[in-house]
Parts: structure tokens; C-alpha cells; sequence
């Protein structure tokens, strides 16, 4: 199993909570507004740290199952990029040695254990103040999922997740009370669940052709 999805859905055991408060105290709308609209800026919250770790993690899988030589291309593309963005405003030059040597093992004839280059810089992260579908498109095309963003479990995950967000950034910055109940809430909730299962799936059925193995 994909360590990242089990912690997702782990998570999510506090949305049942909140979802359960909400239940209980319908009788109070402050308390029952409250307890929906807390689960649902925690539940995209959730999402956007588990994207970070699931890339992090098929990372982590790469760097296990290839070498300098063997890395995919699109791989050594980012960690050119990342690298040259992270240190391109260092002034001292002396610092960008040991990236720029590490760069040139990356792109040598030979092979190097990828658990040795640890001055490349990858950026796995959504960008400050960015979120969403199409922040969260670029994060998969980057890291070669592009086949799994085309998918109808993606689209059709991302039509409800979008609303999700939409309410959470509603919330979070015009301090919006939106009409929302705990049966909406659970039914967000089942689409998140929904869009990691099928991205397990789907790296399960293709981990060949991600990582040249069976990992999992």
C-alpha cells in the first residue's frame, strides 16, 4: 500500500469527528455552522499536505529504484530547474559549487546512487498562497503523472474538490458562512477519498512503468 494515501485517510478521521459534532448540536446553527466549516477548510488542508507527501514520496521511489544514469529525463529536467531557481539569487558563487558538481554527476556516464546528490534541489510543494486544480495539474504533469490527470476519476474528483475549495477560500478570506450541512461535508469527504483510492490504483497497476519495478 501507498504509505501517503493511508496517512490521508488516517486524517481524515478528524473530519468524522467534526462531522459528528455538526450531528449532534443541529439544534444550534452558531455551533452546527461552525463544525461544517471547520471540516471542510481542514479537509482541503489535508488534501494539499497529502499531495506534497505523495509526491515526496514517489520521489523517495525514484531515487530508490534508479541511479544518475537510469533517472527518467523528465526527473533530471527538475532538478535542474529546481536548482538553478534555488541558488541562482545565493550571491556567494563558492555556494553554487557543490549543486552545480552535483548537476554534472546527475548528468554523467557514470552511475551514481541518487541517495549521494543531495545538494540537487527539488521543489515538491504547492507555490505560497497557490492551490487547486490547476496548481495541483502542474504538480502531477511535473512529476509524470500528465496519464493520471486525463483520468475520469480525476476529472470527476476535481469537479467536487473544486467546490470544496471554493467554500474553504470563502471562508478563509471574506469570513463567508456558507448554507452548508454535515451530509454536504461527508459527501466532500467521500470525493477526496475517492480521488487518493484512484490515484493508488493507479500507480499499483503502473508502478512498472514509473519505477522500472514492483516497489509495492
Amino acid at each position: 500500500m501507498i504509505g501517503s494515501v493511508d496517512d490521508f485517510k488516517n486524517r481524515l478521521k478528524e473530519i468524522d469527528i467534526l462531522i459528528a459534532y455538526a450531528q449532534n448540536n443541529q439544534r444550534s446553527l452558531d455551533k452546527y455552522k461552525l463544525f461544517n466549516k471547520t471540516a471542510i477548510v481542514l479537509l482541503c488542508s489535508h488534501f494539499e499536505v497529502f499531495v506534497e507527501a505523495f509526491m515526496a514520496e514517489h520521489v523517495d521511489c525514484l531515487k530508490v529504484c534508479y541511479n544518475s544514469v537510469t533517472m527518467p529525463q523528465y526527473m533530471k529536467d527538475n532538478f535542474i530547474d529546481d536548482t538553478f531557481k534555488a541558488y541562482k539569487d545565493v550571491p556567494q558563487p563558492s555556494k553554487k559549487q557543490r549543486p552545480l558538481k552535483a548537476l554534472f554527476q546527475l548528468h554523467g556516464n557514470s552511475p551514481i546512487s541518487m541517495s549521494t546528490l543531495n545538494d540537487l534541489f527539488l521543489e515538491i510543494k504547492y507555490g505560497f498562497g497557490k492551490h487547486g486544480q490547476t496548481e495541483t495539474d502542474k504538480l502531477f504533469k511535473k512529476f509524470g503523472f500528465g496519464v493520471f490527470v486525463n483520468t475520469a476519476i480525476y476529472q470527476d474528483a476535481f469537479r467536487k474538490i473544486n467546490s470544496a475549495i471554493s467554500i474553504r477560500n470563502n471562508i478563509i478570506h471574506e469570513g463567508s458562512a456558507p448554507t452548508l450541512s454535515h451530509a454536504d461535508v461527508v459527501d466532500y469527504k467521500d470525493w477526496f477519498i475517492k480521488f487518493a483510492n484512484g490515484l493508488e490504483q493507479h500507480v499499483l497497476s503502473n508502478q512498472v512503468n514509473y519505477y522500472g519495478k514492483v516497489i509495492y
